[in-house]
């Protein structure tokens, strides 16, 4: 009887302390991350809406939030770009780089078989009167710093930006859907 309320005790204090984790498939926790909001700009380099990225558990959740006009009304492209670099509004937001996750054995679009990269998003859709406003969820990167459980940092080194094309995303062409120029830019950076 001793030893079965030793063995119950030991196991209370291992699941108390974590201590018995031993299953190296154990997911990552990644730290939480503070949700971050930042302007999103349009090709004369002002502010026409803002974009929020809130950490969840299993990826980032982004909200947007745009003024009346400021989008040409239809479906509009939407990726996250490999730099938080917003600053050359009138070369088109190239700064910004690539794709997120761009390259290697993935392939862009959210409905080809080869993909997504991780900065793939859906569209989002301009109405041709009044205010807009957009939720989207990207499982496949995290808010923090660092890689977690295979989800890329928006917030590494150089951050990254959200980038809004002139046209819709088809979602399967090479390199980018075919979703046209960038129209506006979100820059997501580091604190100071």
């Amino acid at each position: 009887m001793r030893s079965l309320a030793a063995l119950f005790f030991a196991a209370l204090l291992c699941a108390s302390l974590g201590a018995c984790a031993t299953d190296p498939k154990a997911a990552v926790q990644a730290p939480p991350s503070q949700p971050r909001t930042t302007w999103v700009v349009g090709q004369d380099g002002r502010a026409i809406g803002q974009a929020s990225f809130i950490e969840g558990p299993n990826g980032v959740l982004i909200r947007l939030e745009f003024s009346e006009g400021t989008l040409s009304p239809g479906w509009h492209g939407l990726h996250l770009h490999m730099r938080g670099d917003c600053t050359d509004a009138a070369a088109g937001f190239q700064a910004s780089g690539g794709h997120i996750g761009m390259g290697g054995h993935v392939a862009h679009g959210l409905m080809n078989a080869n993909g997504p990269e991780a900065g793939d998003l859906p569209n989002i859709f301009a109405p041709p009167v009044g205010l807009f406003a957009a939720e989207i969820f990207d499982s496949h990167v995290t808010l923090g710093p660092v890689e977690v459980n295979h989800r890329l940092p928006l917030l590494d080194a150089d951050g990254s930006a959200l980038i809004v094309h002139a046209g819709p995303d088809d979602q399967h062409s090479q390199p980018i859907g075919g979703a046209g120029p960038r129209v506006a830019c979100a820059a997501l950076t580091a604190l100071p």
